[in-house]
């Protein structure tokens, strides 16, 4: 028989610890993406050490309110909140230079709607001075040694000049310009006499409405060459450079719906440089390793957020490997994709489950040693079994009949034949079913047993102490839990019914008064608390207490997360709230601390997901799109939640090692999408 022992640390992954491992620290084992507010509308993004310590930070043109927000680097790949100063009216670029040479990094915009730019100097205490206001020509749209300047020169280029940059392309030692033109689809060199003034331009054809330019030595030969994101024509233009201010024709490569601007860095560490591109139309960034000779391989997409506007590259968390911070202007925030040093950015990958899958399970299903999958499809009354490859996918999917809406799923060895088997709560009517595994990946025919009308979630424990696995179920329809007692073959008896409080959302299983007998805690979903039924150890429980949040809860997880050896809570509610509970050790629990994540959210899982021997929290956000990690400091308290987007409305998330790496990964149902979301963990 499989050990109770053994089945609760692979069901109940919510007290999973991995106290065996010793991993370096990694804050953020999940990609693609970190996010930080902004002011309205971010639309240009570039990196700085603005306050002398080494760590790069991030300023951001907002357009809308007229600012720049400066972002501090802790150093950790993570920020602190924003810092908002005011510039000129329509910011649509800012860029940084030591315009008072006093070894300071300061910052200009240009400022479209009243065509000026704003110097902010630098004072080199992570502040900057009330913005300087310099006249320019019209509409400005980007930009690239007392801190004050002359009035402007004026050089002809070509129609609705959009951005430009400087290099010395004719290794004169003088440094020159490169602008593209938008409305006739070229690029024009001015080249540096030397004396402050430019030669008449040089044109070269790009691709359709030229939007962004930057250089770059492509092709390792010591010259300057050229990178167009060509907006209309969703390709880049290619221009080698021969070092003499001249460059060969165009070579295009395509990119994503909409490109904006580019950004070059070595993002595979060969020692030759490479592009990420941010894609406005399909919220993507494009990717594409340069071979070293002036070419590039076909991009590789990642998912950014809502209208992706400007994007840069640097290293954040100081792992010596070059990461990406992309503003985005429709959900008014940026996002980090952490590299993986091979020129991979972590994404979730995602396997079809059925129609509106809510609940999620992990076992080995065919005795193989690799962990399997099996989903609540609630939107079509069945089940789905995804069985590992163990080489960090997953089969296809293989359906199984159960009762109405199934909501809630759970597996164990409720015949003791060492075979997994799956149980759900079906919603729709007042059942749970039964389906008794093959050991093969396979299973029998549910058959159904009777609990309390609308049944929302499932656990499992041995609740009368003869090492038998027994079930309950919250029950909405009726505010109570159902205890259904195993035989041990397979059956179970009738249900016990106990009062619970109003709309029991969720139920977690553990001995919460260190008495050797397991006890019961429900989440009330319209009764902003929980109910705590402690066990009397024959099957029985005692009346509920209840201890009261300020919202209602919808899910609730068990782990010791101050490491004093008694168990605490984490739940989630209606709010945008995530609550730590400290337990007493008696069946008490102290006053809730609050943290602050996405609405609404919808479950949550617990483990060390940075292997720093300190359990940590992920939410699931399910009318954000996200789930939310909460790094815990291993005394009861977590750091602020850091995001990363999944698919349409996460509904349920579980923590396994899916690729035997020895590292807790996530599997998320994505109940819009209608899939699953499998995101491996990336610490080294």
């Amino acid at each position: 028989m499989v050990s109770i022992l053994l089945i609760f640390l692979i069901l109940l992954n919510i007290n999973t610890t991995i106290e065996n491992l010793a991993q370096p620290d990694c804050q953020t084992p999940f990609g693609p993406n970190n996010r930080y507010s902004t002011q309205i509308n971010p639309v240009s993004i570039i990196n700085g050490y603005f306050n002398n310590d080494a760590k790069l930070d991030l300023a951001i043109a907002n357009d809308v309110l007229n600012s720049v927000s400066i972002l501090f680097n802790n150093g950790d790949g993570t920020f602190q909140n924003q810092k908002v100063y005011e510039v000129g009216a329509f910011p649509v670029s800012v860029t940084v230079g030591d315009f008072n040479n006093d070894a300071k990094l300061d910052l200009v915009t240009a400022n479209q709607a009243e065509n000026t730019i704003s110097i902010l100097l630098n004072n080199g205490n992570g502040t900057f001075q009330k913005e300087k206001k310099y006249s320019v020509g019209t509409s400005p749209t980007c930009v690239t040694g007392d801190g004050t300047f002359e009035n402007e020169k004026k050089y002809e280029v070509g129609s609705h000049p959009q951005a430009l940059t400087v290099g010395d392309f004719n290794n004169d030692n003088k440094l020159d310009l490169a602008v593209v033109n938008s409305n006739e689809n070229s690029i024009s060199i001015l080249l540096n006499n030397g004396d402050g003034t430019f030669q008449h331009q040089k044109k070269y054809e790009v691709g359709s409405t030229p939007k962004a330019v930057t250089i770059g030595d492509f092709d390792n030969n010591n010259r300057l060459d050229l990178v167009i994101v060509n907006q209309d024509a969703n390709n880049i233009s290619i221009l080698l450079g021969h070092g003499d201010g001249t460059f060969q024709h165009q070579k295009t490569y395509r990119v994503g719906a909409y490109p904006q601007t580019v950004t070059v860095g070595d993002f595979n560490n060969d020692n030759r440089l490479d592009l990420a591109i941010n894609n406005q139309i399909n919220n993507t960034v494009s990717v594409l390793l340069g071979n070293g000779d002036g070419t590039f391989d076909n991009q590789k997409a990642y998912v950014a957020d809502a209208f992706p506007t400007s994007l840069v590259s640097g290293n954040f968390n100081e792992d010596t490997k070059l990461d990406l911070v992309v503003t985005n202007a429709g959900s008014d925030n940026i996002i980090i994709l952490f590299g993986n040093g091979d020129g991979t950015f972590p994404n979730p990958t995602t396997y079809k489950a059925g129609k509106v899958p809510v609940s999620i399970a992990v076992g080995d299903f065919d005795n193989d040693t690799i962990l399997d999958l099996v989903i609540a499809n609630s939107g079509e009354d069945s089940m789905s079994i995804l069985l590992g490859g163990g080489d960090e996918t997953f089969q296809n999917q293989t359906k199984y009949r159960v009762g109405p809406q199934p909501q809630s799923v759970i597996i164990g060895d409720f015949n003791n034949d060492s075979k997994f088997d799956v149980i759900t709560a079906n919603h729709g009517n007042r059942s749970i079913s039964i389906l008794l595994g093959n050991g093969d990946g396979t299973f029998q025919k549910e058959k159904k047993y009777r609990v309390g009308p609308n049944p929302s979630y499932i656990a499992v424990g041995d609740f009368n102490n003869d090492t038998i696995l027994d079930v309950v179920t919250t029950n909405e329809g009726e505010n109570s839990v159902s205890i259904l007692l195993g035989y041990g073959n397979g059956t179970f008896q009738d249900q016990d019914m106990y009062e619970a409080s109003f709309y029991p959302k969720c139920v977690v299983v553990d001995d919460f008064n260190n008495d050797n007998k397991l006890d019961l805690i429900t989440a009330n979903s319209y009764s902003e608390s929980m109910s705590i039924l402690l066990g009397n150890g024959d099957g029985a429980f005692q009346r509920p207490m209840s201890y009261t949040v300020d919202s209602g809860l919808i899910f609730v997880a068990a782990a010791d997360f101050n490491n004093d050896t008694k168990l605490d809570l984490t739940a989630v509610g209606w709010g945008s709230t995530v609550y730590i509970i400290l337990g007493n050790g008696d069946g008490t629990f102290q006053e809730e601390t609050r943290y602050d994540i996405a609405d609404i959210a919808q479950s949550v899982a617990v483990g060390d997901f940075n292997n720093d021997m300190k359990l940590d929290v992920v939410v699931a956000n399910n009318y954000d799109t996200s789930i939310s990690i909460l790094f815990g400091n291993g005394d009861g308290t977590f750091h602020d939640p850091i995001k990363s987007t999944t698919g349409s409305h996460p509904y349920f998330v579980t923590a396994s090692d899916f690729n035997n790496d020895m590292k807790l990964d996530l599997a998320v149902t994505n109940d819009q999408d209608n899939n699953v979301a499998i995101l491996l963990n990336s610490c080294p």
